[in-house]
């Protein structure tokens, strides 16, 4: 199953909008797999028993009320056990959701899904179905 988080209201950008399981940018010189994991703890309550770099140069352009973001965002993707404790701040609410069931909501029309995770879906497949296995 996939983590999927909804944005909490007070978000600057996106609020209230299905995600994938957790966003950030690492630190001035801080690894990436290090950002990871504090993100993870910091957002979710988390610590992950595995994590894998699935797609280094994943980037998006997309645009609401506004804002318009270009970035350069790496995908991992991570096992954890336990369930999510949510930093309201960053999450309003969580859904584990099977991996065909994400795929067919980040490809319809009219899905309620952040422009990014609807994008990594495509590129996310073929190691998503490997990592699950």
């Amino acid at each position: 199953r996939l983590l999927v988080t909804q944005r909490a209201r007070a978000k600057a950008t996106w609020p209230e909008v299905w995600t994938n399981s957790c966003c950030g940018h690492p630190l001035p010189g801080e690894p990436s797999e290090q950002a990871v994991r504090r993100r993870l703890r910091h957002e979710l309550g988390l610590e992950p028993v595995t994590l894998e770099l699935a797609l280094p140069a994943f980037s998006y352009r997309a645009s609401r009320d506004g804002v318009e973001e270009h970035e350069l965002c790496p995908v991992w993707l991570a096992r954890v056990d336990g369930e999510p404790v949510p930093n309201p701040a960053e999450v309003a609410a969580y859904e584990w959701v099977p991996w065909p069931s994400f795929v067919a909501r980040a490809e319809r029309a009219d899905s309620d899904l952040s422009p990014w995770a609807r994008l990594q879906v495509r590129e996310l497949a073929p190691y998503v179905e490997r990592f699950l296995h």
